[in-house]
């Protein structure tokens, strides 16, 4: 009985192995028959073929779903790059090895190849900022060509390692559509401003010109129609002049400022009853062009202030009325990488066939307004890495949101 016993316990010992063996090279296909086997030896076998085919499963469902978001990355146009903090690259996307170096890279460092500057910036980027980086890369074609990649980083852990997921987007294609857009709409304001200048101007010149010929012009004929054509000729100079200005908004001046010491000026400038603020932390720094935050900032106020007295002044019913009151407020993103920056007014608000034209040049809805303020201050957020948006209620109020790199 105890040979028997040996022989069985032998047999378990040596499927166990066999079992232990499976799991630790990945080798499922190790199967037990049952036909001949009885008792304890049968539920043994079993048990291991059940615990195999259970490893089986899992593992074709994880490599399944490796395989899916694997084939989703390689799909995408972006280049996807994976390094560990000493530079070291641990995977790659296809746009990433097929557009950038035609071959897939061991280190960071290997993508001087591509640009001298490139490795350096993207170990100094950090989460949250932008880079636009100009590279020569391979297109579709497998032809080399200069375009513009827009540059960001994340970082995140796996099994206690930490390791920065860098994104490299063409936005070439972006850049040059919206450019386009840009200059259609620049050039429908552009001839519609000189054409309402020059046609009154051309008008009265021919009118001038007759009246000289045929000696019918009166002197107080000629100096009205000479006023006119100075007050077309100054408007059209201003125009230009205001053009001027859009083509020169100069390279913000970076340095670290605390949004309190913005809002104690502003406040001055804007005080209450009808400016209200709700500051989140006011000594939260931001790396910014003070002068030209502020100017983006008091524009804003401004047109937010004559939303609100002319939305009271057009008011039929006092009683009925709201009372002015405009609100700048500032938080931090919830990924504490965006600083925001928003002013809420209670006027009329905003058309949405008038909100999409607001930052386009030149155009405006005031009576004086010469329509560059908005522009201008998309501008100067733009080359600080940010964005500025707006949204209204048309009856209810409008706001204007500037983010900024925290």
């Amino acid at each position: 009985m105890s040979i028997i016993s040996n022989i069985l316990n032998n047999k378990s010992d040596e499927r166990m192995r066999q079992l232990i063996e499976a799991i630790r090279t990945r080798d499922f296909s190790l199967q037990y028959s049952l036909d001949h086997l009885k008792g304890e030896e049968r539920r043994l076998a079993q048990q291991i073929n059940e615990v195999v085919n259970e490893f089986r499963e899992t593992t074709m469902r994880q490599e399944a779903k490796y395989q899916y978001f694997g084939t989703m990355l390689d799909t995408i146009n972006a280049f996807l790059i994976v390094a560990d903090e000493q530079g070291i690259v641990h995977w790659m996307n296809r746009a990433a090895v097929d557009g950038l170096c035609g071959f897939a890279i061991n280190r960071l460092q290997d993508l001087k190849v591509v640009d001298d500057t490139l490795p350096e910036t993207m170990k100094a980027l950090k989460p949250g900022q932008q880079r636009l980086v100009q590279l020569i890369a391979y297109n579709n074609n497998r032809n080399e060509e200069k375009a513009d990649f827009m540059l960001s980083v994340v970082n995140f852990f796996n099994k206690g390692f930490a390791y920065r997921l860098y994104t490299l987007q063409n936005v070439q294609p972006v850049i040059q559509k919206n450019e386009t857009d840009a200059q259609q709409q620049l050039v429908r304001v552009l001839t519609h401003e000189i054409m309402n200048s020059l046609t009154p101007i051309i008008s009265l010149a021919d009118t001038l010109c007759e009246g000289v010929e045929q000696n019918t012009l009166e002197h107080d004929d000629l100096r009205m129609a000479l006023q006119a054509i100075n007050r077309r000729s100054n408007g059209l100079l201003q125009f230009v002049e205001n053009y001027r200005k859009l083509q020169h908004v100069s390279q913000p001046q970076l340095a670290n400022v605390m949004i309190g010491d913005i809002i104690a000026d502003l406040q001055h400038l804007y005080p209450a009853p009808i400016f209200h603020y709700d500051i989140e932390d006011a000594e939260q720094v931001l790396s910014i062009d003070r002068s030209q935050i502020e100017q983006v900032l008091i524009n804003l106020l401004k047109n937010a202030q004559e939303a609100v007295e002319n939305s009271n002044q057009q008011s039929s019913d006092n009683a009925k009325g709201k009372e002015p009151c405009v609100r700048l407020s500032t938080h931090l993103s919830s990924n504490k990488r965006n600083f925001i920056i928003s002013i809420t007014d209670n006027g009329k608000g905003i058309m949405p066939e008038v909100l999409n034209r607001i930052f386009v040049p030149f155009f405006t809805t005031k009576t004086n307004g010469s329509g560059i303020g908005l522009s201008i201050c998309k501008q100067i957020v733009t080359l600080h890495g940010g964005t500025i948006t707006a949204s209204s209620q048309p009856g209810d109020k409008t706001t204007f949101n500037v983010v900024l790199p925290a």
